[in-house]
């Protein structure tokens, strides 16, 4: 029973280890992502087009991490150290809850309270980055719109796209 309790606590800092990885990547794309709207504000398009490689680069770590934790749960699943069938990240954190308690410290919850906090940051400066486009093509759109002299208005149809009328 020994054996199976240290299996338990070296597959338990695994999932730890899995989950530190995702917060520091997750980060490093938040502070990226709050970099990118300061170019986006200084409008250097030249920063922002080398920016996107690495976005493209922390994003690829995440889905290594995440063909990790898939590999980490079909190896408890294969080891029957655990009851109940791990098939979701929650399953993994449900398993671990009682160890995680045990330690002292909830390690694992309060990465994943942090994981979840940094991604909700990482929405809502998209959605600041994406305000921030719409309103300058916005702009660029009307600039031209004057060197040409027709003026184009857009509506929104009763499908939700919007539609161009000209004058």
């Amino acid at each position: 029973m020994d054996l199976r309790l240290d299996e338990k606590k070296l597959y338990y800092h695994h999932v730890l280890s899995v989950w530190e990885g995702f917060c520091q990547l997750h980060k490093e794309l938040f502070d990226l992502t709050c970099d990118e709207y300061m170019t986006l504000l200084a409008s250097d398009v030249d920063k922002l087009e080398g920016m996107l490689p690495l976005k493209e680069e922390i994003i690829g770590k995440i889905s290594e991490l995440e063909i990790d934790r898939t590999e980490l749960i079909e190896k408890l699943n294969n080891s029957k150290i655990f009851s109940k069938h791990i098939a979701t990240s929650g399953d993994l954190l449900l398993a671990f809850a009682e160890m995680d308690q045990q330690a002292g410290l909830p390690a694992l919850k309060n990465l994943n309270s942090l994981l979840i906090d940094i991604i909700h940051r990482i929405q809502e400066q998209n959605k600041k980055n994406q305000m921030f486009l719409n309103k300058a093509m916005l702009s660029l759109r009307e600039i031209k719109q004057g060197f040409t002299g027709k003026k184009t208005y857009t509506t929104y149809g009763a499908d939700g796209m919007t539609r161009a009328v000209g004058r």
